[in-house]
């Protein structure tokens, strides 16, 4: 299944949990939470998916820390799709000791 649509995306790393949401289509990914925006691209391989997205803070709220414990970093990520889920896993360049894992679930095409 093709990596298309909107999605909830729920990520971690050893720091902390967070959700947002992904929209992907034709290689291009745009998103966002209550606090910080997602910008990026991916590639995809029959399942296989491999990526770069930028966060970004956009609105200085304490009640919404980073999961990588700075407002802006690069990701780069690799994971498999099936049916209406993703799984990812990456480094954050500006992070990189802190392992980033996501689960996208579609929730519209």
């Amino acid at each position: 299944m093709l990596l298309k649509g909107l999605y909830k995306v729920e990520f971690e790393t050893p720091r902390r949990k967070a959700v947002g949401v992904l929209f992907a289509q034709d290689g291009m990914l745009r998103g966002g939470s209550s606090a910080f925006a997602y910008i990026g691209s991916y590639e995809q391989d029959g399942r296989s998916i491999r990526g770069k997205v930028v966060s970004r803070r956009h609105t200085n709220d304490p009640n919404f820390p980073s999961v990588f414990g700075v407002d802006e970093v690069r990701v780069d990520f690799h994971g498999s799709s099936i049916g209406d889920f993703a799984q990812v896993e990456g480094i954050a360049a500006e992070a990189p000791a802190l392992g980033f894992k996501a689960v996208l679930t579609r929730i519209s095409e």
